[in-house]
């Protein structure tokens, strides 16, 4: 310690005179059964001294306690009408079993407690007695609130309520009784000790321990009480020994208070990408430059530099950067198995981490290419789940109208050109990282999957082919696109003839047919989900798909309704006219062709809807065994609810009626 403090400290106790000396004795009788209950929602003035206590529980090892007061249903404070709305709203009009409440009004309230302060050890409670003070130490401290499950409890018993009305409507249009149905065994998947391990360390498995203690009845006493003034006085000391110190004052109040770990502990958490300079200042080279690149994502050198010593060596710092991060249009961006270690899981999708890992490579190699990527055709390759995929993007990317997802930082040009010795290993170890995601990926040089390139590479084989047939009957000679090749690319899909009016009519043709496959391609994917559409929905898809293709996409060219319904009519839909009850029309595409076997019967049903604008459950029955097709009624009832809505006993197409 510095003398002039030592000094200061020794005026400040000479002037500071001692008024009294208390002895402080410490009482452990009710060290692990003392509780402090507070309550934070109860005015000082209004105890619950004079209530009346119906029933008292608690789980002492979670160190909860539940208590029921009695509520005065005759004050001028309490409203008859909203206590017996409430009661009737959680018991219903005829209660089924015992009542919550026999009174018919809301009479009763419940307290339960939540854990105000996790680490109570170093708080005691203090009494004075005969100039003494006596110390017990708290075994936990509570907070009573108000528990207001009974709303939850009413919510419930109203949503019970509509859906068993809502049940009877239905059953009341089926005339048959139910058939017989098969009963099927299922056996509980062999889970591994990774999937326990897992499965035990999640919140509902630790609800479900948590919920297995059960409560224990107890009886509440109030103050006035003699068992209560006779546990008061166990918080003072029976014995009046002296207790001998072995330590000096100020280790005695470091023992008290401690300074480390306590202390730092009931400080609030610091978002995980904080780091002070303080910090960064205590680790090694190494560890700060990992730090650093790890909580950035991406940062460019100059940045770097920025936050390390001003007298740090740069060539060492390259060195030790290339050990944490990989370089990406002149910046530096963190290493996927820095982000996700070995043998660990993601915590969006619980995807493991070499798949996730092996995934943003693939993503970072795409933007040594590019400044800007489509996250949909990323997809299509790693094939991850959209949200982890959204997640790696937004780390180093951005997402902008009609150009997709753009890079973050600039392209530091003066660094390349400054270490070009550093980007020329980097490119090295991106040529071999690239072999390593094709072989995986199944992926040309171009980056394409290999199907989508054969797919592609048959479409142009036949139609050179047919191009040949023709100019062999016409007798002309078409040129081929090596002998007529210009300074750029020609699309793959171009005809090259001598007029060009036809050439022109055959591109407008090709253009229209890319169309056609794009919108059936995306209008199939939305149909198998929700088996039913109409123009609004076509054209709010085409507007959204438009939004993330890049200038020039095909798309872009404009679609009209014909389009979308020479589209959806190509995915295998049929169309059906909604006759609504004004007189208006209103045009749905239905899904027909599925591969669940159901096929014969979806015709049917459409058929039916083709005939009426609604439709009832025992007509689709009677239809199908009309036709000689058994199924369960459980699977007509899947058929009905993949197409319609049940409203009044009638069954609606989705869409054509408000929900």
């Amino acid at each position: 310690m510095c003398p002039l403090i030592e000094q200061y400290q020794l005026f400040v106790m000479d002037r500071d005179e001692v008024v009294k000396e208390i002895d402080v004795f410490l009482t452990k009788s009710l060290q692990e059964k003392l509780w402090l209950m507070q309550y934070p929602v109860r005015p000082v003035e209004c105890s619950y001294e004079d209530e009346q206590f119906i029933t008292t529980k608690v789980k002492p090892q979670q160190k909860k306690v539940s208590i029921e007061v009695a509520l005065d249903t005759t004050s001028n404070s309490y409203l008859s009408s909203k206590g017996e709305h409430l009661a009737m709203s959680v018991d219903g009009p005829v209660p089924k079993g015992p009542p919550t409440y026999a009174s018919g009004k809301l009479d009763r309230i419940e307290l339960t407690s939540l854990e105000g302060m996790p680490k109570c050890d170093r708080y005691a409670i203090a009494s004075v007695a005969n100039g003494q003070l006596h110390l017990t130490p708290l075994s936990a401290i509570i907070q009573m609130r108000p528990d207001l499950g009974f709303l939850d409890k009413a919510e419930e018993s109203s949503k019970l309520r509509a859906q068993l009305l809502e049940l009877d409507e239905e059953s009341s249009q089926d005339e048959e009784e139910k058939k017989m149905e098969p009963i099927t065994k299922k056996y509980e998947k062999q889970e591994t000790a990774e999937q326990k391990s897992r499965r035990m360390q999640s919140y509902g498995y630790m609800r479900l321990e948590l919920d297995k203690e059960d409560w224990r009845k107890c009886t509440y006493h109030k103050t006035r009480e003699e068992l209560s003034a006779r546990l008061r006085r166990r918080l003072l000391a029976d014995s009046n020994e002296s207790v001998d110190s072995y330590c000096t004052p100020t280790d005695y109040l470091d023992l008290l208070i401690p300074k480390s770990t306590a202390d730092i502990g009931d400080e609030p958490d610091k978002p995980s990408n904080t780091l002070s300079s303080a910090q960064l200042k205590t680790m090694s080279l190494n560890d700060q430059v990992k730090n650093i690149v790890t909580n950035a994502k991406v940062i460019k050198w100059t940045q770097l530099i920025d936050l390390l010593d001003d007298e740090v060596d740069h060539s060492l710092v390259i060195k030790v950067l290339q050990q944490v991060a990989v370089l990406v249009q002149g910046c530096w961006v963190v290493k996927s198995d820095i982000l996700y270690p070995k043998d660990s899981f993601s915590a969006h999708s619980a995807s493991p981490a070499d798949v996730i890992s092996r995934a943003r490579d693939y993503m970072l190699w795409k933007f040594t290419q590019t400044r800007s990527l489509i996250r949909k055709e990323v997809s299509s390759v790693v094939k991850i789940p959209p949200d982890e995929l959204k997640e790696m993007l937004s780390h180093i990317a951005r997402p902008r109208v009609k150009q997709g997802w753009v890079f973050n930082l600039e392209y530091d040009f003066d660094f390349v050109n400054r270490n070009k010795d550093v980007v020329q290993r980097q490119q090295m170890m991106w040529d071999a990282k690239y072999q390593q995601l094709c072989k995986h990926f199944k992926l040309t040089k171009d980056g394409k999957p290999i199907e989508m390139s054969k797919s592609r590479r048959r479409r142009n084989s036949s139609k050179s082919k047919s191009r040949s047939d023709m100019s062999d009957t016409d007798g002309e000679k078409t040129p081929t696109l090596e002998q007529t090749k210009p300074a750029f690319a020609f699309p793959n899909d171009a005809h090259i003839k001598s007029s060009p009016t036809e050439s022109i009519v055959k591109n407008e043709g090709s253009d229209t047919d890319t169309l056609v496959r794009e919108l059936s391609t995306l209008l199939r994917d939305k149909l198998l989900v929700n088996s039913v559409l109409n123009m609004s929905d076509m054209r709010h898809m085409y507007q959204t798909k438009l939004a993330q293709c890049p200038p020039g996409h095909v798309l872009a060219t404009g679609v009209s309704d014909t389009v979308l319904e020479k589209a959806i009519l190509t995915c295998g839909a049929v169309k059906v006219h909604y006759m609504k009850p004004p007189g208006s029309t209103s045009t749905f595409y239905l899904l027909a062709d599925t591969d669940d076997g159901l096929a014969p019967a979806r015709k049917i049903f459409i058929s039916l809807m083709q005939q009426s604008s609604r439709l009832r459950s025992n007509a689709l029955k009677q239809e199908l065994e009309r036709c000689n097709i058994a199924i369960a009624e459980e699977t007509v009832k899947h058929i009905l609810k993949g197409y319609c809505v049940f409203r009044a006993g009638v069954w609606h197409l989705k869409g054509s009626i408000d929900n």
